[in-house]
């Protein structure tokens, strides 16, 4: 969950207490963040749709099928799917959708694209989550988090059950044909999920980027934040080819820069 917008990472950098003022005047402005925004890291193509200011990664294989990795807010699937096709990508190509995690913002779209066909991966221990269609306690960790705490928590959703309830490191390659593995990553939900594909992966809301700027930060919502700078300093030392996070809100961000907030060394 999140409560405020998101930027490219070409945007210059900011002081961080100018945050809600910054925000507000950006969502005054129409067009001040891109709906979608496509990137080719070491060959993989990933366009990033962003609604209600939460992201959805939409993985393109070579023979045009997608890999959505989170689905946004239920109320946002239409959009979602238009934003595909104005991206050049046909909805009905999408395969599979990875849940980073079973909050509202992330998994609310689901169960749309399960009904028209695609895979849902999602880790098991968010199975309640997803049941009920609701989010679990969030731990607000700033003064915007605490101002949008009442109305995150509230979200709800279409339950569903995934296809996929991952336990340990899965392959994606028999069920979507993308050469990925996902990793239950445990923490900013119990049953929290990871996708490694080649040079980039896909973290949800381990962590976050900076609203304007490149930075990495502390996820809005996170309930043991030394766990989660343990987790993200793992992750580092695990994959230390890769040199693209995408995140669920803001981003994507280098490797550099989740280093330097997180205190791994290079």
């Amino acid at each position: 969950m999140l409560p405020t917008e998101t930027s490219d990472v070409t945007n210059g950098n900011m002081n961080t207490r100018n945050l809600t003022f910054l925000s507000i005047s950006c969502l005054a402005l129409a067009g001040c963040f891109p709906e979608h925004v496509e990137r080719t890291v070491a060959g993989t193509r990933v366009v990033t749709l962003q609604h209600d200011y939460t992201n959805t990664h939409a993985i393109v294989g070579g023979d045009g099928r997608i890999v959505l990795v989170d689905s946004g807010l239920e109320r946002n699937v239409p959009a979602l799917e238009k934003a595909l096709t104005a991206s050049g990508l046909d909805p009905a190509k999408v395969v599979g959708v990875v849940l980073t995690h079973g909050h509202a913002d992330h998994a609310g779209g689901a169960k749309a694209f399960q009904q028209k066909g695609a895979v849902v991966i999602a880790g098991a221990a968010d199975e309640p989550l997803l049941r009920d269609g609701q989010n679990d306690p969030l731990c607000p960790t700033n003064a915007d988090a605490r101002g949008r705490l009442a109305g995150d928590q509230a979200e709800r959703y279409q339950g569903l059950t995934a296809d996929v309830q991952v336990t340990s490191t899965t392959s994606l390659l028999e069920r979507t044909g993308l050469d990925a593995e996902v990793v239950a990553v445990p923490g900013h939900t119990r049953g929290s999920l990871v996708v490694r594909v080649g040079q980039s992966v896909f973290v949800g809301d381990l962590l976050r980027g900076s609203v304007f700027g490149s930075d990495a930060e502390v996820h809005f919502y996170m309930c043991d934040v030394e766990a989660n700078a343990r987790d993200v300093q793992a992750l580092l030392a695990r994959w230390p080819d890769v040199s693209t996070w995408f995140v669920g809100h803001f981003g994507p961000l280098t490797r550099t820069a989740v280093q330097a907030r997180f205190g791994a060394k290079p």
